[in-house]
C-alpha cells in the first residue's frame, strides 16, 4: 500500500475518532443535561482544533527554514564525503593522495579559466570560473576524477559562505533523464540525506543545491554515446535546469574517451571549463609509494619504483594511474598475519610482460590482501567466499548493460541498492512478497470473518425493528470490515507494484532533536489519552478487565504512534543522513515494532466495544481477537521494501549470503566496495568486470 492511500487510511480513522467523540460529548449531555454546558464544549473543540493547526503551520515553517536546512545538509554532506574519502584513500590518509595534475581542455566554447591545476587546489581553480561555474572533469579509467570531485566538495564546504550553494555528488547512474531535474535532485536528498520531502524542495527551489554529477561515463555501455544516448538526454536535462536567468553552476565527471564523443555530437554542456587529469609520472608514483610505506623496507620497492622512473617500461604504463598503483600497493604490503612476513615481493610485477598481465595479477590478488588487512583474525568469509559472492552481483550488473528496461525501468549496471537487487533473481522475489504478504493478512480477516459471523448470530428483530445493540455491532464493524478488504488486495498490490514508491525510502519521521522532541510529545499524549479511553471504557461498560491492562493497552497505543513518528532510524543528529545497510532493515524493525505497539492498541478499543455489544463474548477474548487484527492490519500495510528483499534471499540460497546487507557492509569496511548515496558500487569499474569474468577466486596467492 503506497503513502497516499496510508494517509487516506490515517486521515478516515482520524475523522472517525473526532465523529465518535463529538458523539460520545453529545450522549453525556443527553444522559446528564445539567452537567454538560454544550456551549463551552464547542468552544473547547474549537479551540482544541485551532491549537491543532497552530501547530502544524509552525512545524511547516520549521521545515521550510531555509539557512537552518542549508546548514543541516552542508553537514550531512560534509560528514558522508569524508567518509568517502577516508574509505577510498584507506588508514593512510593524507599519504595515500596523489596530488594528480590536470589541464585544461579546449572543447570549442571559450571559457576563461586558468591552463593548470592540481588536487591541492581544486576548489580555488573552480572559484576561478566566471559564473555560471561549470567544470567538467575527465581522464583515462582509474585516474583520480571521482577522488578529484570529493576533494573539490570538502574544499567548498570547508570554505562555504552563508549563500554559497551546497555541492552534492550524485551518481550518474542514478539519474533518470526523462525525469525534471528538481524532482530528481528533491528525491536524492530526501533518500540519501533523510531530509524531509518538503525541506529538500524548499532548497531545490532556492538554488541552494551544485549539482556534482560523477561518473558520467557510467550511463551508457559504449565507449562512442551520441546525442541519443542517456548521458547526453541528462546533460540536456541539466541544461534545461535554470538558476534564475542562468544557466545552473554544476560539476561533471567522465572518462575521457566517452567526453570527446558527446562533444563531437554537441551534447556536451555549454559554457563549461573541461580539464584533464593528467597520468602520475614515475616520480610522483614513487613518491606515493615512499610514503604509504613509510619506507620501512626501500629495498624492496626499489626494483619497482625504478622500471616507473624507466620511458617504455611496462610498469610505467601498467600503473600509471592512481587506482593501478593503490592495487599494487596493496596486493604487495600484505603480511603474514603470524608472522608479519610480506607475502610476495614487488620484484614479481618487473617479470610481466604487458599490461593486461599486470591488470589481471592485481586484480585476482586484491580481494585476499584486502580482507587479510581488514580482517586478520579471519572472522569473517574466507577469499573465496567473497569472491564467488562478489562476482554473482558484478554479474547481475553486467546482464544489466544489455539487458532490456526491466518491467520499465532501465537497471543500473554500478549501483547495488539492497532493496532493488530483486531482479537478480527474476519475479520469484515479487512472488515470494506477495505469499508474504498474503500470510500476514489472512489473520485479521479471518478476525474480521468470526466476528461478522458472531454478529449474524446474535441478530435480534424486536416488534419488527433490529436492535440497537446489533445496530451498533454492524456499524461497529463496517471499520474493520472496509480494511479487511483492503487487506486482501494487499498481496495482489505486492505483486502488481513491481516498483516501490520512492517515497518509500525517503524521509522516516524523525531526523533531528526537535523531530525526536515532538515525537515524544505526540506519543505521551496519545499515552494518555488511550489510558483514559481504557479506564473511561471499563467504568463505562464495567469489564472484567483489571486496570492495569487497560493502561498497558493505552501506552502501547501511545507507543505506536510515536514509532511511526520516530522510524526507528536510530540516532540521526544534524550530521547524519541515510545509512546505505539500515534501509531495509529498518523497514522491516519499524514494521515489527508498530505491530508489536499500535496493533494491540488498536485491537483493544475494536475488542472492547464487542465485547460489550456481544452476548458471551468475554472481554479478553474479545481484546485478544482485536489484537490479532491489528498486528495483522499493521504487518500487512507495512514492510513492503523488507517482503521483496527477503524473498531476494529465499531465491538466491546458496549464491548470496543470507546477511547480504551486513556482507556488502563488510566490503565497505574492507575497501571493496564504495557508496554512492543509497548504493554500493565496486571499488572500481575493473575490479567489477573482473569478477564478472571470473567468478573462482584463482589459486595464485
Amino acid at each position: 500500500m503506497n503513502r497516499r492511500t496510508k494517509t487516506w487510511w490515517l486521515w478516515a480513522g482520524v475523522t472517525t475518532g473526532a465523529v465518535l467523540l463529538v458523539a460520545a460529548a453529545l450522549r453525556l449531555w443527553l444522559l446528564h443535561p445539567g452537567d454538560v454546558d454544550p456551549v463551552s464544549a464547542v468552544f473547547a473543540l474549537v479551540g482544541t482544533a485551532v491549537s491543532a493547526i497552530s501547530w502544524w503551520r509552525a512545524q511547516r515553517l520549521a521545515d521550510t527554514d531555509l539557512q537552518a536546512a542549508t546548514i543541516l545538509l552542508a553537514g550531512r554532506v560534509l560528514a558522508e564525503e569524508k567518509a568517502q574519502r577516508a574509505q577510498l584513500l584507506g588508514r593512510k590518509g593524507k599519504d595515500a593522495v596523489i596530488d594528480v595534475d590536470f589541464s585544461l581542455h579546449p572543447t570549442g566554447s571559450p571559457v576563461s579559466a586558468p591552463p593548470n591545476g592540481n588536487l591541492g587546489h581544486v576548489a580555488d581553480y573552480f572559484r576561478g570560473l566566471p559564473a555560471p561555474r561549470r567544470l567538467v572533469i575527465s581522464g583515462v579509467a582509474g585516474s583520480g576524477k571521482t577522488v578529484l570531485a570529493i576533494e573539490l566538495i570538502l574544499e567548498l564546504l570547508g570554505g562555504r559562505q552563508p549563500d554559497d550553494p551546497v555541492p552534492v555528488r550524485i551518481s550518474a547512474t542514478s539519474l533518470d533523464p526523462d525525469l525534471p531535474v528538481k524532482d530528481l535532485l528533491a528525491r536524492h536528498l530526501t533518500t540519501t540525506f533523510g531530509l524531509k520531502p518538503v525541506t529538500a524542495r524548499t532548497l531545490v527551489e532556492a538554488e541552494k543545491i551544485l549539482p556534482v554529477i560523477d561518473g558520467l561515463d557510467e550511463m551508457d555501455e559504449t565507449d562512442e554515446p551520441g546525442y541519443g544516448s542517456r548521458a547526453a538526454r541528462a546533460l540536456r536535462a541539466l541544461e534545461d535546469y535554470e538558476h534564475g536567468l542562468e544557466r545552473c553552476s554544476l560539476v561533471v565527471t567522465c572518462r575521457t574517451d566517452q567526453y570527446d564523443a558527446l562533444v563531437a555530437d554537441r551534447a556536451a554542456p555549454r559554457g563549461a571549463a573541461r580539464v584533464t587529469v593528467k597520468e602520475v609520472t614515475g616520480d610522483k608514483a614513487w613518491r606515493f609509494i615512499q610514503a604509504v610505506t613509510d619506507q620501512e623496507d626501500p629495498d624492496r620497492w626499489r626494483p619497482l619504483l625504478d622500471a616507473l622512473t624507466r620511458d617504455g617500461d611496462v610498469l610505467a604504463d601498467a600503473l600509471a594511474t592512481p587506482w593501478r598503483l593503490t592495487l599494487a600497493v596493496t596486493v604487495y604490503e600484505e603480511r603474514d598475519p603470524l608472522t608479519g612476513r610480506y607475502v610476495r615481493s614487488p620484484q614479481d610485477l618487473t617479470e610481466f610482460s604487458d599490461e593486461p598481465s599486470v591488470r589481471e595479477h592485481l586484480l585476482g590478488l586484491f580481494i585476499p590482501a584486502r580482507l587479510a588487512a581488514a580482517d586478520p583474525a579471519g572472522k569473517g568469509p574466507t577469499a573465496e567466499q567473497t569472491h564467488a559472492w562478489l562476482a554473482v552481483l558484478a554479474g547481475h550488473l553486467r546482464r544489466n548493460e544489455s539487458r532490456p528496461p526491466f518491467h520499465g525501468r532501465v537497471l543500473s549496471s554500478t549501483d547495488l541498492v539492497l532493496h532493488e537487487l530483486w531482479p537478480l533473481a527474476g519475479n520469484r522475489p515479487r512472488a515470494i512478497g506477495a505469499l508474504v504478504a498474503l500470510a500476514t493478512c489472512l489473520p485479521g480477516v479471518a478476525v474480521v470473518v468470526a466476528a461478522f459471523v458472531l454478529v449474524i448470530s446474535q441478530f435480534e428483530v424486536v416488534d419488527g425493528q433490529v436492535s440497537g445493540r446489533t445496530v451498533m455491532a454492524l456499524g461497529l464493524l463496517l471499520p474493520p470490515g472496509t480494511m479487511a478488504l483492503s487487506l486482501l488486495k494487499e498481496p495482489f498490490d505486492a505483486w502488481r507494484e513491481v516498483w516501490s514508491p520512492a517515497d518509500e525510502v525517503g524521509f522516516r519521521g524523525v531526523r533531528g532533536v526537535r523531530d525526536r522532541r515532538i515525537a515524544v510529545v505526540e506519543g505521551g499524549l496519545a499515552a494518555a489519552g488511550g489510558s483514559l479511553a481504557g479506564v473511561a471504557l471499563a467504568l463505562k461498560f464495567g469489564t472484567e478487565l483489571p486496570l492495569w491492562v487497560l493502561i498497558m493497552f493505552g501506552l502501547l497505543l501511545g507507543a505506536g504512534m510515536a514509532s511511526g513518528r520516530s522510524g526507528e532510524d536510530g540516532p540521526a543528529g544534524p550530521r547524519r543522513g541515510v545509512e546505505v545497510r539500515t534501509i531495509v532493515r529498518n523497514d522491516a524493525v519499524r514494521t515489527l515494532v508498530a505491530a508489536l505497539t499500535f496493533g494491540p492498541g488498536l485491537g483493544f478499543i475494536l475488542g472492547i466495544w464487542f465485547a460489550e455489544l456481544l452476548d458471551g463474548l468475554p472481554a479478553a477474548t474479545a481484546v485478544a481477537a482485536g489484537t490479532v487484527f491489528g498486528m495483522s492490519v499493521v504487518a500487512s500495510w507495512g514492510p513492503v521494501l523488507s517482503r521483496r528483499y527477503l524473498g531476494l534471499l529465499l531465491a538466491t540460497r546458496g549464491r548470496l549470503p543470507w546477511r547480504l546487507g551486513r556482507f556488502l557492509h563488510r566490503c565497505y569496511d574492507a575497501g571493496l566496495l564504495r557508496i554512492s548515496g543509497i548504493a554500493y558500487q565496486f571499488r572500481h569499474r575493473e575490479l567489477q568486470d573482473h569478477l564478472a569474468a571470473h567468478p573462482v577466486l584463482r589459486d595464485d596467492r
